[in-house]
C-alpha cells in the first residue's frame, strides 16, 4: 500500500506511505488496506493506492470507500 498527497492541480507527491499488505487475494487486500487505522504522519494523505508485488497499481482507493 503506498499513499501521497494529491495537490489541487493532480500532481501527486512522494508518498509518504509505503507499506507491505500481506494478504490472500487482492478484494481482501483492499479490504485491509480501508481498515486501516490512519495516524497523524497520515493526516494529509488524500491519494491512497495498492500495488501487487511488481510495483504495478492493483487497486486505487478512497479514505470514504469501506469494503470493496
Amino acid at each position: 500500500m503506498r499513499g501521497a498527497v494529491r495537490a489541487p492541480d493532480g500532481a501527486i507527491g512522494a508518498p509518504p506511505i509505503d507499506e507491505i499488505i500481506t494478504s490472500a487475494d487482492r478484494q481482501h487486500a483492499v479490504r485491509l488496506a480501508n481498515a486501516r487505522e490512519t495516524n497523524p504522519a497520515d493526516a494529509p494523505v488524500n491519494a491512497p493506492w495498492l500495488v501487487d508485488e511488481g510495483g504495478s497499481l492493483v487497486r486505487s482507493l478512497r479514505r470514504a470507500d469501506r469494503e470493496e
